[in-house]
Order: C-alpha cells, then structure tokens, then sequence
C-alpha cells in the first residue's frame, strides 16, 4: 500500500479506514444476533397498527400482551412483503423468555444487516491490501 501511487494511496486509507468500522461493527452485530435467536423463543403476533414507514405487532407470553414497532422493509424487492403487512395478518415473533418485551419481527432481516456489513468490510480490507488490484481501470 505505502509504494502505491498517491491517488491508490487514498483510495486504500478510505478502504482501510470502511474495512475498519464495518468489520467490528459488522461482527457485534452477527454475534448480537446470533446470541438473540439461540436463547429467543417464537410467539404468534398480529399487526394492529401501520403507517407509511412502521408497523406495530401485538404478541402475547404468559397472559401478558406486549408491542414491538418494526421497520417496513424498504428495499424494492420486499415490495411485495411490504404490501402484506398489514393489520390483522399474524407474523411470528422471537422475545427474550427473561424478557418479553425485548422481542423482534423473525425476519430474514435478523441476519442480513450484519452479513451485508461483514461483507463490505472483507470487501473493503481486502481494497485495503491490493489497491493495485481492485482499483485497477476494467478492460
């Protein structure tokens, strides 16, 4: 990286510098995750509530009614899971049995954030140590 040309130069510190947060970050949120799902248990929940960017899930444990507030998928190909997400349609919920309401939507969501950063921060340190490579003009 340090005989590189100034402008692979740059281009390697932002690499490093990406590579450097996503991959932490990446990791804790992987190991958040994972250690949620291993000890969360499944309850059935309804949506009861929505708006043009949310959604509100009703779940019961134990005779106790809890709420969770969710994103709506954003990305345009959920648009069709998006459009069933509406009030009245049951949707699985994992919570924390030593805490119900500490709950999430179980959703492929769980796993993708933290698998799309730990793949840009791989991506970014491997930039990172060939810039010469993946910085290279396509021919």
């Amino acid at each position: 990286m340090l005989d590189a040309p100034p402008s692979l130069r740059q281009k390697a510190i932002i690499a490093l510098l990406i590579a450097a947060l996503a991959l932490p970050y990446g990791l804790y949120r992987l190991w958040d995750a994972w250690s949620f799902t291993s000890r969360a248990r499944e309850a059935a929940g309804e949506i009861v509530d929505r708006d043009s960017s949310r959604f509100t899930i009703r779940y019961i444990v134990e005779g106790q009614p809890f709420q969770i507030q969710e994103d709506l998928p954003s990305a345009k190909g959920a648009s069709y899971r998006r459009a069933q997400l509406q009030p009245g349609v049951q949707v699985a919920v994992l919570y924390d049995p030593a805490s119900p309401q500490n709950a999430r939507w179980e959703s492929d969501r769980i796993w993708a954030f933290p698998l799309v950063l730990l793949f840009m921060g791989l991506l970014s340190a491997f930039a990172a140590w060939r810039p010469d490579f993946m910085f290279r003009p396509f021919r």
